[in-house]
Parts: C-alpha cells; sequence; structure tokens
C-alpha cells in the first residue's frame, strides 16, 4: 500500500507542476478541467488524495500499442506514443 500512495503522491505532484503548461494534458492524460484544480491544491490536500488506497494513475495503452512499442526502438517509442496522443486514439486497434 506504501508503493500505491508514494507513486500517487508523484503523479500528483507531477501533474500540479505541469498544469499550467502547454503539454499538462498530454504528459498526464488528465483533462484541462482537472488539471486546473490539482494546479491549486495544497501539498495537505495531495497527501490526502494519494491515501485514497487505489492507483490515481491508468495505462493509456491497449495491447497493440504495447506490442508496437515493444517492436520500436528507444528511438521511435516517444514519436509513436505522441502520434497516438495527438491522434485522439490508438493506432493499432
Amino acid at each position: 500500500m506504501d508503493d500505491i500512495i508514494s507513486i500517487n503522491r508523484q503523479f500528483l505532484i507531477m501533474a500540479r507542476e505541469v498544469a499550467n503548461s502547454k503539454s499538462g494534458e498530454i504528459v498526464t492524460g488528465l483533462p484541462k478541467p482537472v488539471l486546473d484544480r490539482l494546479a491549486g491544491l495544497t501539498i495537505d490536500q495531495i497527501e490526502a488524495l494519494a491515501r485514497v488506497g487505489v492507483s490515481l494513475m491508468t495505462v493509456r495503452l491497449t495491447v497493440a500499442d504495447i506490442d508496437q512499442l515493444l517492436r520500436l526502438k528507444d528511438s521511435g517509442r516517444s514519436a509513436y506514443m505522441l502520434s497516438v496522443l495527438a491522434h485522439g486514439g490508438r493506432q493499432g486497434g
């Protein structure tokens, strides 16, 4: 459970830090209204959210995306993922 809390805390702090950047939505996978809300949270509020007991992050990949990313060399993985995100959906179904 401590690992989940730690990961949640780190994710929420990172999301708060990038909330007002142009890439905040792409980096975090969170919609702008959620980022806007996170931007105004205190550390105590983030800590309370981090302790909900379940992961606050989700994987944004399909099985086809995972397979494609594993086939690509390191230099192509970021480009592929940005393409998936820019098109608002999955490349491989």
